[in-house]
């Protein structure tokens, strides 16, 4: 269940960032009805903000005017937020009985599929939205396409698409973060090495594109003790520390990963006598940081 739901707040994150990147088709007509664009733009921005309800009450509106791709999939998308999944489904299926190859419908279709555990159908929508060859976010296609198929237990598959979605978008966050996590997991279970180091990697790109990001800092600083390089691992849980001031439980957690540093330093410099006093000092410094 923990792990579903994890995959399902991934989807629902990148549901609403295709959502937002797709934005106004500059080449629709809403001519038909001066309030046209006014009722799309108006439900577009309150399905953004969160509030579901009045986005809701205007793209139905749009919908009556303007039965157009962009609208089909913005109301199914609200629908979905308000948890009203049958209502989603049958309008994400009318979009797409009118646009069969919209490639945003055919995404955000396969996501809801994948959140409602309906994994094969999924499968079909989103390899039909990689297909498509004027498609420019194959990637959000691509890393819930790797979703699935870790979820389905297919672990070669799930990494073969994620990276493809890094492929497709080499400054993609969120599949650098994936993959960082999923090769740290494997490491805790099977403690290769390797899969250690791979980690590290992943999180360094995914560092490289949020530079003062807490978590990231956070997972760099775990890695690196594993690594059992305990300067390294210090120096990015402090910033962690630093930067995570608003996240009181996330403190607490690196909090307690610096006092293990401590108190069980394990680097071979660390274990030096000639090099006592300075590991003392660094104690000393730690302790006071996370007063």
């Amino acid at each position: 269940m923990r792990k579903f739901l994890i995959l399902k707040l991934i989807l629902l994150v990148f549901i609403l960032n295709s959502c937002a990147q797709q934005g106004i088709n500059s080449n629709t007509d809403y001519t038909s009805s001066v309030d046209g664009k006014y009722l799309y733009d108006m439900g577009v921005s309150y399905l953004s903000s969160g509030n579901n309800a009045m986005a809701i009450s205007y793209l139905e509106k749009a919908l009556e005017i303007n039965k157009q791709p962009e609208v089909y999939n913005s109301l199914a998308l609200a629908y979905q937020f308000a948890g009203e999944y049958e209502k989603a489904l049958k309008t994400f299926k009318e979009g797409l009985e009118r646009y069969p190859n919209s490639p945003e419908l055919l995404t955000n279709y396969g996501i809801l599929l994948a959140v409602l555990k309906k994994y094969n159908e999924a499968i079909t929508y989103l390899e039909k939205a990689v297909n498509h060859p004027t498609y420019p976010k194959k990637e959000i296609a691509f890393y819930n396409l790797g979703l699935i198929y870790r979820e389905l237990g297919k672990e070669d598959k799930f990494i073969d698409y994620v990276n493809k979605a890094i492929m497709y978008n080499s400054n993609y966050l969120n599949a650098y973060l994936t993959l960082g996590d999923y090769y740290y997991e494997r490491y805790k279970k099977y403690k290769n090495l390797l899969d250690l180091k791979i980690s590290r990697d992943y999180y360094a790109k995914a560092l490289q594109l949020s530079i003062n990001d807490p978590i990231i800092f956070y997972k760099l600083g775990l890695v690196y003790k594993n690594l059992n390089q305990v300067d390294l691992a210090k120096f990015y849980l402090e910033k962690a520390l630093k930067a995570s001031q608003d996240n009181k439980s996330l403190q607490e957690e690196i909090k307690k990963v610096l006092f293990d540093l401590v108190e069980n330093p394990k680097s071979e410099e660390n274990l030096n006598p000639n090099n006592e006093s300075k590991t003392n000092n660094e104690a000393d410094q730690i302790k006071n940081l996370i007063k």
